[in-house]
């Protein structure tokens, strides 16, 4: 009996240290090993001498400058011994280690941090910037082996619906470079807006990147009036672009452009309505519904089209280093091509069988124009009987399929597939928000798989989260959809499949929380809120259900029109039944007593009609 005793004390202990020598970094290292010691961060710890000139003096200075933000004192270059941070770049190249990987060995007298490349000393500052956020400048002495398994780790920002200026952007950029994001997808013309300066096109800055200003709800807006003043909008000039560009490369972040074509053009056709089958005057498009007489798709037939399309791609290729422009290619209304005689004799002339087989050849066609420029194509993938482009990567985003068929054509893929990775999804239960379309909660983005079962891995580039901005007007709301949702992309992208699951997550996702805080990060901490789930018991009577994502969570509820506390009724997982007369019902979570979620109050009318009566 004592020898039991003794193994479970022993497991205790060792579970207990466990926790307590668990590493807070989000995305979780590839192999972390803790030694005894401690290394003391303090006002004398130095920057050893650098000489390698593959480390230059603006890479040096803005890893120094992180790291004095961490420690809030200046970490400064000395010639010392002991009590230094040395960076080294590898003689030889480690495999293991890649572009990005890195090594960080936290000693009792020093910290050495070893990559081949200055990203992987870029991502080791990141690492131990964050140990420091969360732990203190007392830090444990550890070994730290760790390398992505994508090579893009991304985010998409859609700067059409509403328009964010450079400075929004760079503090996005300094953001994710933290969590190891390495690419920003920049959605950058729609119906909606034409955000960047083409000098061979003035109209589309002058006309296309403004429109009529509204406020609120995105669906149902007011048409634009007659004579009504576009003064809601922006485009970034070249010279913002190069500043993006310059603050993106010293982050290691990919800055990737998009001009979405040919449908969702209504920006440019409001520019040039001669490039529409219809060539009738338009307005962009300002939150109000979209219909036909809206004209937002290219005239394929007209050559005009891919004059200007080379126009716009030759000055873009010229502004971006990135390897890939990407070029839309989705949603595309058919029906203009339909009626058009221009579209009808290019189906002909080229021996196509239908307007969808049309739509492969823009799309193939504007692919060769970004080739000629040197750069490789990207688009959303749509299942097109005409086939996909050559040497165009694929981004699937309405599901794994795109990604999976694109995959085994031969075709580099991004997975971004929608009810994982879209971040303009409520977080919250849909009778509190105002999102367009449906639910990704903090638990489900944690749930993506960027190697879905069929794909061939060897054509996955990676997976990103994108954040399309009809309900997103500013940047606190920006912040708000995209963390801690990244924080769990961030994760899957670089770990991998070495991740530790969903307690695991959470508990360092806590962790990151009061560095968010303090950095005045906004964040959604929707994910300590109650779910309410509604049924029909064996009478056809209304029942509710309560959950959490996270476990260690109580639930507190009331249906007297209360707000409820740590004394109110406690749920235990058994089906409530609606007392008579109840007009809503009230939940809160708490740990401990601690109020951690919202108060979210629901109508009982509401549930009735997610749980409709079993006829």
């Amino acid at each position: 009996m004592l020898k039991k005793h003794f193994i479970l004390y022993l497991f205790l202990l060792n579970t207990l240290n466990s926790l307590a020598q668990e590493l807070t970094l989000i995305p979780r290292p590839v192999e972390y090993h803790f030694a005894k010691g401690h290394f003391n961060l303090n006002k004398n710890t130095s920057l050893s001498s650098i000489t390698d000139p593959r480390i230059v003096p603006p890479l040096l200075q803005s890893l120094m400058d992180q790291l004095s933000n961490s420690t809030k004192f200046r970490i400064n270059k000395k010639n010392q011994h002991n009590n230094t941070i040395s960076m080294v770049l590898n003689k030889e190249h480690n495999p293991k280690l890649g572009k990005e990987g890195y090594q960080l060995n936290i000693q009792p007298t020093k910290i050495i941090i070893q990559a081949n490349d200055p990203a992987g000393l870029f991502y080791a500052v990141q690492s131990l910037c964050q140990i420091i956020n969360t732990s203190g400048i007392k830090l444990p002495c550890l070994q730290i082996t760790d390398y992505p398994a994508f090579q893009w780790r991304g985010l998409m920002v859609d700067l059409s619906r509403h328009f964010f200026d450079k400075e929004v952007i760079k503090r996005y950029i300094s953001q994710m470079a933290k969590y190891k994001f390495n690419t920003l997808h920049l959605h950058l013309t729609d119906n909606q807006g034409w955000r960047i300066e083409i000098r061979s096109l003035p109209k589309l800055n002058t006309i296309g990147s403004w429109r009529v200003p509204r406020t609120g709800y995105w669906k149902n807006q007011k048409a634009p009036g007659a004579g009504e003043s576009t003064t809601y909008g922006g485009f970034y000039s070249k010279e913002d672009i190069r500043d993006i560009i310059e603050h993106a490369q010293k982050h290691f972040i990919d800055i990737v452009p998009e001009v979405d074509i040919p449908g969702h053009s209504l920006a440019m056709i409001a520019s040039y309505p001669e490039l529409s089958c219809t060539k009738t005057p338009q307005q962009v498009l300002a939150g109000d519904p979209w219909n036909a007489s809206r004209t937002n798709v290219l005239c394929a037939g007209n050559d005009s089209v891919f004059v200007a399309l080379d126009h716009i791609i030759t000055e873009i290729a010229e502004m971006f280093p990135s390897k890939y422009i990407h070029i839309g290619g989705d949603e595309v209304s058919r029906m203009y091509w339909d009626k058009c005689p221009r579209c009808q004799k290019r189906i002909r002339e080229e021996h196509l069988q239908s307007s969808e087989e049309l739509q492969s050849y823009f799309i193939k066609k504007v692919a060769k124009i970004v080739i000629s420029k040197g750069k490789t194509p990207i688009g959303w993938y749509e299942n097109l009987t005409g086939g996909l482009a050559d040497r165009m990567a694929f981004m699937s985003w309405k599901d794994n399929k795109g990604g999976i068929h694109a995959s085994r054509e031969g075709h580099q893929v991004v997975m971004t597939p929608a009810a994982y990775t879209y971040l303009d999804f409520y977080q919250g239960d849909p009778y509190l928000e105002n999102a367009p379309f449906t639910v990704n909660k903090l638990s489900t983005t944690f749930e993506f798989n960027a190697l879905p079962a069929g794909i061939d891995p060897k054509q996955v580039l990676g997976g990103q989260g994108s954040l399309w901005t009809e309900q997103v007007p500013n940047e606190r709301k920006l912040q708000f959809m995209t963390w801690p949702r990244a924080f769990a992309l961030s994760e899957i992208l670089w770990s991998g499949n070495n991740q530790c699951g969903w307690e695991n997550f959470i508990r360092r996702v806590e962790k990151q929380l009061p560095v968010l805080d303090q950095e005045g990060t906004k964040y959604s901490r929707y994910f300590y809120d109650a779910m309410i789930y509604s049924s029909r018991g064996p009478q056809n009577e209304l029942l509710l259900s309560l959950k959490t994502e996270v476990k260690d969570l109580d639930i507190h509820y009331a249906f007297d029109d209360s707000d409820p506390d740590q004394y109110y009724p406690k749920y235990t997982g058994q089906p409530l039944s609606i007392p008579k007369g109840a007009q809503s019902i009230r939940v809160v979570t708490y740990r401990g007593n601690q109020a951690i979620g919202r108060t979210i109050k629901l109508p009982i009318a509401e549930l009735e009609k997610r749980s409709p009566l079993i006829k």
